[in-house]
């Protein structure tokens, strides 16, 4: 008796409702060998109509590698960035792959924002180790057909794509060649050449790299089995990138892509010309592919569960073949396609998101067979904890069981966040994780029984079962945690130099399991504490207490920036431990909630520092982090509504000031304009972050008094040498701003800048990234009436909640309204 594994978690190739015409559908892509791997940079870069058009019409095996998770971009629907951001916008890839029906993978490259070269982004990524990612992917995945977004040029529009083309040409021959990577070379993971690489040609916001003599593909068919065309299929697919906002329009006829060969051999007549993309390659082979075909003919859509016998028959026929790499691929394929034709519900559930390691969990687990087959010896377990159902299986009668569990499994850490990133890439030392796209499930449990003589074995994460009065019932992935997590009230303590200030650092410790009285200690790097908090009654599970301790100025014996790692020292009944950790949690509808872990650190800014003026009105855009700086500056923030958006009302203000992305994604600010102007002209300040002006966020109102035009260009280079181009006010109150002040910026200087032919605008700063003309438009200010406009470019909303001593005091002075 053999046994057959199952993947734990769903193929995306069955993500669609499982009705009788779509297992019908996965019988065909079982009866396919064919595989294309997708290349390209970030989470949105794909081409969702293609992927749609070989996973759901030509039945392929079909893979999008990005080598970034879109880290370093904006994000439109909330204040995330980098790492969080990159969690949000891998889900959404997810999202869109069980849409489309691909199937998703990443190298370890962080995405550093905006790339102008090709150089630079292989340079900062580093470019052995991301294209030895690539071609692992390759080895592992051994495509017949490899596909490009981008050209390896400046056509690409942006380095990393650029960059993400010149590495699948490098790859396309190292993997290959058994000389490169050697160490790659174990088990199934052998050297592989695909037939073809291809460059899928686009036009896109202006740019055309499609021309009449490159190889066509015409794609877009209706299919019937899903009741939508790949076109449609494509749409739903790419509108799941929400925090960048594609949401895309739906293409209902067929559409034409265009494809230029890079190497191998160009098509002619079909793009999988010269691929052997069925069984017929042997005489094993084909008998498999007569077998997979009769399946296919007596298939009944209203009884799939006929089926499994023959099913089980072509599975025993493909283990007997010598090629283990297409054995293991084929049985998980026709693996899932026995559970779902049985109509098999299998679930593992809990009542908790969060349990701490050492504490129990109650783990409920539902067995049903929805069809009249025959199943026996059930087995289900879950942890070192198991039971066996030794009556038969009638369909339709629920086999539950519960599992009581000490929790003993590591905390719940996406795996390429474990190790601590380096500059440009993440840090993963397991090779088998290479490549993979989701973070690993907490906890499994797994069923076992037997079906027509064979022994199956079904896993599937354990979740958080959530009933919703509005929602109705709905799962989420659960998170093992340390005992305690525990947060700061700020990232960033400024203490003016010569202030003689004290400031109240406040932590907030989260018992997830159960404290025992005590006590507990809030340590530095250094080992010292800085407060103590007697836990005369412990902690219990869910709550939380408060520790505060104050920090004073006159103690700081550095200049700059001083950051401090904290931990959390525990002297109590259970037994003394440190913790160290911080967990956040990502929560938007469109994805599972994502939880992960980080260091809990708070910056000192022990600097010269002035400022004028005490409240700001500020107007929230698509989200940043910006107002928890400005109060540790000290000013009062108010967030303003469109109601408040009056001259009369917003007199008040020193200045008012926009969050990023304000007049993209606020319509009121055009009915406004003119009460902001009145306010300017009245004697106020206002002062606009940064903007962009594209098909994905045009501009909804106009920004100043005069004309002002928010251009692409950028300034990418975060050590670009500033120049100041007049000897402007902005750099003289309250703070004297040197180029000292540029130093130690994260990421870039600046986007999106102001451009104008207006004189009444004054350009006072500029930057020049490499090989460039100079920039001016990082700073645009003009007087107006009685008061001041400022639009600026400049990245605030990396730099202040990243604690850069320059760029608190570059925003205090252009909040400034006394010149």
């Amino acid at each position: 008796m053999k046994k057959l594994i199952l993947a734990c978690l769903l193929v995306p190739s069955i993500a669609w409702a499982q009705n009788g015409l779509q297992l019908l559908e996965n019988l065909k892509r079982i009866e396919s060998t064919g595989t294309v791997l997708h290349v390209a940079a970030h989470p949105d870069d794909e081409s969702t109509h293609m992927l749609a058009w070989f996973a759901q019409e030509q039945h392929w095996e079909t893979n999008y590698f990005a080598f970034t998770r879109g880290d370093g971009g904006q994000n439109l629907i909330g204040d995330e960035q980098g790492i969080p951001l990159g969690l949000i916008r891998t889900q959404e890839l997810l999202a869109a792959r069980r849409i489309d029906g691909a199937n998703q993978y990443f190298s370890q490259a962080f995405d550093f924002g905006f790339s102008k070269s090709t150089d630079e982004a292989l340079s900062f990524w580093n470019k052995e180790l991301v294209l030895s990612n690539l071609v692992y992917v390759i080895r592992k995945l051994r495509p017949d057909i490899i596909f490009t977004r981008f050209p390896p040029d400046s056509r690409a529009g942006h380095g990393h794509h650029s960059a993400s083309a010149a590495l699948a040409i490098e790859a396309y021959q190292a993997a290959a060649d058994p000389k490169r990577f050697p160490e790659q070379l174990k088990g199934d993971i052998k050297p592989w050449k695909a037939t073809r690489l291809l460059w899928n040609t686009f036009r896109f916001a202006g740019t055309s790299t499609v021309s009449e003599d490159q190889f066509k593909v015409q794609i877009g068919n209706f299919l019937p089995s899903i009741g939508q065309s790949t076109g449609e299929l494509a749409a739903l697919s790419r509108s799941q990138h929400k925090s960048q906002g594609f949401g895309f329009a739906v293409d209902h006829g067929k559409s034409t892509e265009y494809f230029q060969t890079l190497a191998g051999i160009a098509p002619k007549k079909s793009i999988d010309e010269g691929v052997v993309d069925h069984w017929q390659s042997s005489a094993a082979g084909a008998e498999i592919e007569r077998m997979i075909l009769l399946v296919i003919r007596n298939y009944q859509a209203e009884k799939p569960y006929l089926s499994i016998p023959d099913m089980i028959q072509v599975r025993r026929a493909i283990n007997k073949l010598g090629d283990s790499y297409l054995q293991s691929k084929k049985i998980k394929q026709i693996d899932e396609w026995i559970v779902q034709a049985a109509g098999i519900h299998f679930a593992g559930n809990t009542n908790r998101g969060t349990v701490a390691q050492g504490d129990p969990l109650n783990i409920k687990t539902e067995f049903i067979v929805r069809s009249p087959i025959h199943l026996g010896n059930l087995r289900i377990s879950v942890g070192e904890k198991d039971t066996l159902f030794k009556e038969s299986i009638i369909p339709y009668t629920r086999m539950n069981w519960s599992s009581n569990q000490i929790v003993r499994q590591s905390i719940t850490q996406p795996y390429w966040l474990v190790n601590t990133k380096e500059t440009g890439h993440f840090v993963v030392k397991d090779q088998s994780k290479i490549g993979q796209a989701a973070p690993d499930p907490a906890m499994y449990v797994q069923a076992q029984f037997t079906i027509e003589g064979e022994q199956i074995q079904v896993s599937r994460p354990v979740q958080e079962l959530v009933v919703d009065p509005v929602k109705g019932e709905y799962f989420q992935p659960i998170t093992v945690t340390p005992r305690s997590v525990f947060q700061i009230n700020h990232p960033n303590i400024l203490l003016p130099k010569g202030s003689g200030e004290s400031k109240s650092l406040e932590v907030q410790i989260k018992a997830i399991g159960k404290i025992e009285a005590g006590r507990v200690r809030v340590l530095n790097q250094a080992g010292e504490t800085l407060g103590t908090l007697a836990l005369d009654n412990g902690i219990e599970a869910g709550t939380s207490q408060n520790l505060a301790f104050t920090v004073r100025e006159k103690d700081q014996k550095f200049d700059g920036k001083e950051t401090w790692q904290l931990r959390l020292a525990y002297e109590t009944a259970q037994g003394n431990w440190i913790d160290s950790l911080q967990m956040e949690s990502i929560n938007y509808p469109h994805i599972p909630v994502q939880r992960y872990f980080s260091p809990v650190s708070v910056n000192l800014l022990h600097i010269d520092f002035k400022k004028n003026g005490k409240r700001i009105g500020y107007i929230k855009g698509a989200g940043d982090k910006v107002p928890e700086s400005l109060e540790q500056m000290g000013y009062q923030v108010d967030f303003l509504q469109e109601a408040d958006l009056k001259a009369s009302h917003l007199a008040q203000y020193d200045v008012v000031l926009t969050g990023v992305r304000a007049h993209n994604t606020l319509d009121y600010l055009g009915n406004a304009h003119a009460e902001l102007m009145k306010y300017v002209e009245q004697g106020g300040n206002y002062v606009v972050q940064y903007n962009t002006a594209s098909f994905v966020g045009p501009l909804k109102s106009t920004v100043g008094p005069y004309p002002l035009t928010i251009s692409r260009n950028r300034i990418t280079k975060e050590e670009a040498t500033p120049k100041f181009l007049m000897d402007h006010a902005l750099f003289h109150a309250p703070n004297e701003i040197t180029e000292r002040d540029f130093d130690n910026w994260i990421q870039e200087r600046s986007i999106y800048l102001g451009e104008s032919n207006d004189t009444h605008y004054q350009f006072p700063l500029a930057f020049t990234d490499p090989g460039e003309a100079e920039q001016k438009g990082n700073i645009a200010v003009c007087r107006y009436g009685k008061g001041q406009f400022i639009y600026t470019g400049l990245v605030f909303f990396r730099e202040l909640p990243a604690g850069v001593p320059g760029a608190w005091r570059l925003m205090a002075n252009l909040l400034d309204v006394r010149r």
